[in-house]
């Protein structure tokens, strides 16, 4: 019985990389690859998928050549034998060289309406490639037909998460807009590259595009991993200058983990869906987007069967992106609520992410428009169509991050996690405990207490400095 490597593996070794997933096809029926291989156990429900090895094998779709005719894009649409013999769709070959997304077949879309989200996928992990008009032809035949609307959300979901974590994530709705599949599945976007992100003086792009880019960004930074972002505890304002320990080893850090690119992508994904509710009377601002967008965005994760983690991240975003991003200016009852906030569902990191993203490097100083000032030395060179002419089927520009904008994550990362290390080390007089609301009531006010001595030294000591 002949078997074959099929699909993303052959074209991940032709591209120089290692292949993520090994998927083998065999000629012949279930039965005889069974009697012939008496470990294997069937994992699909629907279709014939074995597990032999950690590696899945299905039966060929009748010949080899009508395999690989029946695969969702040519690059993917190639077979290698155990002897390295290489089989091919006729386009495959031209296509990996040339870094084309096509369907393998006139109906590929068509035939497995999940492919829709399959191609929006690769074209945001492979960013060099571009994505053939065929590809959008098909996406739109398939969203005017109305099958997206009886896809499984289990199947949306998870190519959605795959894409999240993918380098450009923001490329992923792109996509999807431009071959008209944002509704049903993410129908809060639905008519956002019509809206003004917000004044000409901050945005000059719609809340699609600013979206987008902002998912590029966040999935960039978390990806660099800079010193101290996954590390360095929390320690007293004044502390500042000296070495710091791991965070995550720390007794109040314990059970976190740096974010995850694909959480703080979401979470990006769905922290400006209030602004697409704006009025038309109020645009080009969007005075109170921040408490309109987290009921969008639990709805949105609750379309798509996100993981319940998920869902509530995207709440958060969209809720506290805008009080993050003008921390400076907050009280210091303000900044324990928000800190406890976050720290208590473990989404400070990710957070302090979003906030760096959504400013794409612009100030994090006080005032109501701190996240959009953008000083001259931090610009971010954002996701883009590489020709410069916003067309979703150019090859895509991955973001690049300055040093100037890590500079700003650090001073936001070092005053958020010393401030919160001063909150957590307030502990309730005995006198005080067990008194319900009002034992939570005075442990806030101690902490606040707590912040506003730590905002008198800081103060000091900078007219020390000056």
């Amino acid at each position: 019985m002949k078997t074959y490597l099929v699909g993303g593996a052959v074209r991940d070794l032709l591209l120089g990389g290692m292949p993520r997933e090994h998927d083998v096809a065999f000629e012949g029926d279930a039965a005889c690859f069974v009697r012939q291989n008496p470990g294997a156990r069937k994992v699909g429900r629907d279709i014939d998928v074995y597990l032999l090895g950690g590696v899945e094998h299905l039966p060929l779709r009748g010949t080899l050549d009508e395999d690989l005719a029946a695969r969702d894009f040519t690059v993917n649409a190639m077979a290698l034998t155990e002897t390295g013999m290489l089989h091919a769709h006729p386009q495959a070959l031209a296509d990996l060289a040339a870094r084309v997304l096509r369907p393998a077949s006139p109906t590929a879309l068509a035939d497995s309406p999940v492919r829709v989200f399959r191609a929006a996928r690769f074209a945001a992990r492979f960013p060099e490639f571009s994505v053939h008009p065929e590809t959008l032809a098909q996406m739109r035949e398939v969203a005017a037909s109305g099958a997206l609307d009886s896809l499984p959300a289990e199947q949306v979901c998870r190519e959605t998460l795959k894409a999240l974590a993918t380098p450009c994530p923001g490329r992923y709705l792109k996509v999807l807009h431009a071959g008209g599949c944002l509704s049903p599945w993410f129908a809060e976007l639905a008519g956002a590259d019509g809206v003004p992100a917000g004044p000409v003086r901050y945005h000059t792009e719609s809340v699609l595009d600013h979206v987008a880019r902002v998912m590029d960004i966040a999935a960039a930074l978390a990806e660099h991993r800079p010193p101290g972002e996954g590390g360095g505890a929390p320690q007293p304002h004044g502390a500042a200058n000296g070495p710091a320990p791991d965070t995550w080893n720390s007794p109040e850090m314990s059970g976190m983990q740096p974010p995850r690119p694909e959480l703080v992508a979401w979470m990006a994904l769905c922290h400006d869906l209030g602004k697409v509710t704006t009025g038309a009377d109020v645009l080009p601002h969007h005075y109170g987007h921040e408490d309109r967008g987290a009921p969008l965005a639990r709805a949105l994760g609750a379309r798509l069967a996100m993981p319940v983690r998920f869902i509530e991240a995207g709440d958060m975003a969209a809720r506290l992106h805008m009080r993050l991003a003008r921390y400076a200016e907050l009280r210091p009852g303000t900044r324990v609520d928000l800190l406890l906030a976050m720290h208590l569902r473990g989404l400070l990191p990710a957070m302090r992410l979003l906030v760096l993203a959504d400013g794409t490097g612009k100030g994090m100083d006080t005032g109501p428009d701190c996240a959009q000032r953008q000083p001259d030395d931090a610009i971010v060179t954002a996701s883009s169509p590489a020709s410069g002419t916003g067309d979703a089927l150019a090859p895509y520009d991955p973001p690049r991050i300055p040093d100037a904008c890590m500079s700003r994550l650090e001073a936001l990362r070092r005053r958020t996690e010393s401030e919160l290390a001063t909150l957590l080390a307030v502990k309730l007089p005995p006198e005080f405990r067990n008194q319900g609301a009002s034992s939570g009531a005075h442990l806030r006010e101690l902490r606040s207490m707590a912040l506003a001595r730590l905002d008198e030294q800081v103060h000091a000591h900078g007219r020390e400095q000056g």
